[in-house]
């Protein structure tokens, strides 16, 4: 697993993302569970750039390319951007793989909140602003909510 604080060394790039990610015109999609929680109140809000072998959202340029640029991979195989709503607890998605085929997680935090990511060995990934968490998709993991900031925003990257 690999850390990167300040991913996006240009902060006018990262402030544009997060700036279009926190608008109030960023289409986001209603989704009524998060990865197999137990938690039935549990949901959240994505918007899905690129699956399926092709670009989904006008927005992939702007918000993808330039932190996929600096990235080393083969294929991109799915990219999204997932927006968690604060909550009155640390609720706890089900452990999961984002896909059952061979993939590394490139997970880059918008914004920084008291949500995180934890992993099934016990290892927790605080949510901090432009931050990049890159990780073997093999390996379980849950997002957790925040229960200090309005919203929880990251972009979830995997490839091959």
């Amino acid at each position: 697993m690999k850390v990167i604080n300040n991913f996006l060394k240009n902060i006018e790039v990262f402030k544009d993302i997060q700036n279009i990610l926190l608008s109030d015109s960023f289409p986001y999609y209603y989704g009524d569970n998060t990865a197999n929680t137990e938690d039935k109140s549990d949901f959240l809000f994505s918007h899905i750039l690129y699956r399926d072998d092709e670009q989904k959202s006008k927005y992939f340029n702007r918000i993808l390319m330039p932190i996929i640029g600096q990235l080393q991979y083969t294929y991109l195989l799915r990219a999204k951007v997932n927006c968690y709503t604060k909550k009155p607890k640390h609720i706890k998605t089900g452990m999961h793989v984002d896909m059952p085929d061979p993939h590394t997680v490139a997970l880059f935090s918008v914004n920084t909140n008291n949500g995180y990511t934890l992993f099934e060995n016990g290892d927790k990934i605080a949510s901090v602003e432009n931050q990049l968490v890159i990780f073997d998709g093999s390996i379980k993991h849950c997002s957790v909510a925040q229960t200090d900031k309005n919203l929880r925003l990251n972009i979830n990257i995997n490839v091959s």
